[in-house]
């Protein structure tokens, strides 16, 4: 005797189990790391060692903006302050306190502001004004973040302009592509787009510039603060700049 199972149950039955799928593979992706939530700043000193020792075995260098959980304190032999961390579920270790900052902490919020002032890297300025105005959204710090980020993409966009102009000449293409297409795909902007920094082309100037996507962030959330008079200045000049593209 066969017994016939009609096709639209089957379906269903199908679908069901490609969401479960779905919702399972989701929840591996999200990582849910335990302790108190911080942010790696300074790879200079992000060396997660098996002790509170800076001559520990090193397990593994934390990335700039990796998130971590501190799960406790320690010293090590010459004084040096120490947080043991949990990087993932199953991955412990121990941490130079100076290496990170802890999410809404004030006076780490300080602290990461006079580490972007004395940084000269415009890559390392960006990405840690980025991390401020993330981690510390509401302290008056994150718009004074926010528009060092801005100004350091404006400069950066003037010497990737420079460099630009080197590499893609005055490129055209029979498919209709224009010189605006090859100076917003060039390689040298890409480490910048990964990290939320966009640009755009002035025709006026033949050349890249900053978007301004920060200021019109600034205008937006802190529109009292004191740095939102500023933002709203460079943001309109960039507009100008554009304006015959848009």
């Amino acid at each position: 005797m066969c017994v016939r199972i009609s096709a639209f149950p089957a379906f269903c039955l199908i679908l069901v189990l490609a969401l479960c799928l779905t919702a399972q593979s989701q929840n591996k992706r999200k990582i849910v790391v335990p302790g108190q939530r911080a942010i790696v700043v300074d790879e200079r000193l992000s060396a997660l060692r098996t002790l509170p020792d800076v001559k520990a075995p090193l397990k593994q260098r934390l990335r700039r903006g990796r998130a971590v959980g501190i799960l406790g304190w320690g010293k090590g032999k010459t004084g040096q302050q120490f947080l043991r961390v949990a990087v993932t579920r199953n991955t412990r270790g121990w941490i130079m306190d100076e290496a990170v900052v802890k999410s809404g902490n004030v006076t780490d919020a300080e602290r990461l502001v006079k580490l972007i002032q004395e940084t000269t890297d415009d890559f390392v300025k960006a990405r840690l004004g980025r991390l401020c105005a993330d981690e510390f959204r509401a302290t008056k710090l994150a718009p004074h973040c926010l528009l060092t980020l801005g100004e350091t993409a404006e400069r950066v966009a003037e010497r990737l302009a420079r460099e630009a102009k080197r590499r893609v000449g005055d490129e055209e293409s029979d498919a209709g592509l224009t010189k605006r297409d090859y100076l917003l795909n060039f390689a040298g902007l890409d480490r910048y787009n990964r990290i939320g920094i966009t640009f755009d082309h002035s025709a006026a100037l033949d050349q890249i510039v900053y978007d301004g996507a920060v200021y019109r962030e600034i205008l937006k959330r802190y529109p009292r603060s004191v740095e939102s008079s500023e933002a709203g200045s460079r943001l309109k000049r960039l507009q100008s700049l554009t304006a015959t593209v848009r």
